[in-house]
């Protein structure tokens, strides 16, 4: 009796370790597909490659997905890990921590919605967004992700890497979210060197969403991680354009915060912490006295 209970027992762990041994083997048949930087494969060619079950590809995708180590886009799948230094899994608490304040006062000042975005894969997370009654006229979320490519967020973020970096986080191909999106990586490239001219400044007219303009700007952490702030509305490019100032000053306020040794001697040596809140709060008031389509 005790031999057939001990049978009847270890049977289950043996089916148990097979369903494991199976599911691990389908994972990573899936994964074995994308044997080139940036290929996308839609749902149907990747059963069709693995001869697995249609159902079955599209459940294990859906986790990959979830993960964080699938992108999903129009066109397919893609592999979203990449070795890169700002693609690795780290804990954003302490820059959403840092940064929250600075971009409540952002919005308050401005009215338009405020980003802090970090880069994975290509693409931007969303670490935070502060919209106000705005939040549904700027279609991202927090958690989310977007192309990197196709805002000033990404942008910024992208600018601050090498060339040969940015070439294998993308990938050959860059989809399109709209017309004005850059598609191909010698225009992107172009736009990128304009953006290191401005110390980090990047701009999108309607290339991520139609409507919608943004300005960013890079910001470092003490260990050398990048991430982006950006500012979004639906306002001429124009008028966006003269927010780039506190942008900037926004964005260098976090970094110094965080401890960078870049951003906090240049401007440490330059603008005591009296008066650059001083400053920050004399911006504010006069933000504040305007209307909101004279403010800019």
């Amino acid at each position: 009796m005790p031999a057939s209970t001990s049978n009847a027992t270890s049977r289950p762990r043996a089916d148990q370790r097979d369903t494991a041994v199976s599911m691990v083997d389908r994972v990573a048949l899936i994964l074995n597909v994308f044997d080139e930087p940036g290929k996308h494969l839609r749902l149907d060619q990747i059963a069709g490659r693995t001869g697995l079950p249609r159902s079955s590809v599209h459940r294990i995708l859906k986790q990959l997905h979830s993960a964080g180590l699938l992108q999903h886009r129009p066109d397919g799948y893609a592999l979203a890990a990449s070795p890169l230094p700002v693609t690795r899994m780290v804990d954003h608490s302490q820059l959403r921590s840092v940064a929250s304040p600075t971009l409540s006062r952002l919005h308050a000042d401005t009215g338009l919605v405020v980003h802090l975005g970090v880069l994975f894969g290509g693409d931007v997370v969303y670490l935070d967004k502060v919209a106000g009654r705005n939040s549904a006229v700027v279609p991202t979320r927090v958690a989310g992700h977007s192309p990197a490519h196709a805002s000033a967020l990404g942008k910024t973020m992208l600018a601050q890497l090498p060339a040969e970096e940015v070439d294998a986080v993308l990938g050959p191909r860059l989809t399109r979210s709209t017309r004005s999106t850059i598609s191909d990586l010698e225009t992107l490239h172009r736009e990128l060197a304009r953006i290191r001219s401005r110390h980090g400044l990047a701009y999108d007219n309607e290339e991520l969403a139609i409507g919608l303009t943004s300005v960013a700007a890079p910001l470092r952490s003490a260990d050398g991680e990048v991430a982006g702030l950006s500012l979004t509305g639906a306002v001429p490019l124009h008028r966006l354009q003269r927010t780039a100032p506190f942008v900037i000053r926004a964005a260098r306020h976090i970094s110094q915060q965080l401890g960078s040794r870049e951003t906090g001697a240049r401007d440490s040596a330059s603008i005591a912490p009296s008066h650059a809140q001083a400053t920050d709060n004399l911006l504010s008031r006069v933000l504040r006295t305007l209307t909101s389509d004279a403010w800019v």
